[in-house]
């Protein structure tokens, strides 16, 4: 498994005359286990329970690609662009996530940070304080009534409008959620629809955020938008047209295989991918003879195969 990071010039990395050991000694990386921080390429064995997950990915990109983008470019700010994978949408522990948590206070669920509820303009905890009355629940974390009744989201009579009873999930037999229904058809869809909740953005975006640099994220389903798709086919052509087809093989042809996609060709993924974009921008239609005539304009570029 390769995790990486590339500008349009490049490959995100160091300049040559900063070695390793230098980088080491700078606080803001951190232990980093030995790892070369002057490459920002990743690579994984995968393993019993050794696997790459949303928290691999934060740290990668905290410890290892930013560090290495304030010495490559000092005093600038980095956008990073991610597309919508499971590992770069993973929230914090303390994220709020309406799912999460139970109905009844306490139990087996996360001590959540706390919530804003925008209709007063007031901070809610999403925890009971030390000073609780209630001993039992003090230090514990709230459940979904307790949060909407503090909103005043609870119906009283504790039934929907259409006279079932407000349940803290929908079930399959009633068809699932229905969030025009009025009041809420449940009360995780109505916490879940809460502005705070609503807003919560995922760890990574959050901590790069927190790094004062910025981040957003491809439309899903759009790879070509992602000029890292490009370096990948690359790489990976190159891997098959090399490797011996072995385990040993693959991890010796991979380090080459990487670094065998020149800067041009970067340029060039980098560029395309900027016209696929103006393309939509424009409003043409993925696929249409104006789409390809805006991303194909290349003077070696035969866009009417007939012509072949």
């Amino acid at each position: 498994m390769v995790s990486g990071f590339l500008t349009p010039g490049g490959r995100l990395e160091v300049l040559d005359n900063i070695i390793n050991e230098e980088l080491l000694r700078n606080p803001m990386w951190g232990t980093v286990n030995g790892l070369s921080v002057c490459d920002p390429f990743w690579l994984q064995e995968y393993a019993k329970d050794n696997y790459w997950n949303g928290q691999k990915m934060v740290w990668h990109t905290v410890q290892i690609a930013i560090p290495i983008f304030k010495y490559a470019f000092p005093d600038c700010q980095a956008l990073f662009a991610f597309d919508n994978a499971s590992n770069h949408c993973c929230f914090a522990p303390d994220a709020l996530i309406a799912s999460n948590i139970n109905l009844h206070s306490g139990g087996k669920q996360p001590l959540m940070r706390d919530g804003f509820d925008h209709s007063p303009g007031l901070p809610q905890s999403m925890t009971f304080p030390d000073t609780h009355h209630n001993y039992a629940v003090r230090g514990k974390a709230k459940g979904t009534e307790v949060i909407l009744r503090g909103r005043g989201l609870w119906p009283c009579s504790g039934h929907r409008s259409d006279g079932f009873k407000f349940l803290w999930q929908c079930s399959i037999q009633r068809g699932g959620c229905n969030p025009s229904l009025p009041g809420g058809c449940c009360a995780q869809q109505v916490l879940s629809a809460q502005q705070d909740f609503q807003n919560q953005k995922g760890q990574l975006e959050e901590e790069i955020e927190a790094a004062n640099h910025l981040a957003i994220f491809y439309p899903k389903f759009h790879c070509e938008l992602n000029f890292i798709e490009r370096f990948w086919c690359a790489a990976k052509w190159y891997a098959r047209e090399h490797c011996e087809y072995s385990l040993d093989g693959l991890r010796k042809v991979l380090p080459a295989a990487l670094n065998s996609v020149s800067i041009a060709s970067f340029n060039c993924y980098y560029n395309h991918c900027v016209r696929v974009m103006e393309a939509y921008i424009e409003g043409f239609k993925y696929g249409t003879k104006a789409f390809t005539e805006h991303v194909y304009k290349g003077h070696r570029q035969v866009v009417d195969k007939s012509k072949w």
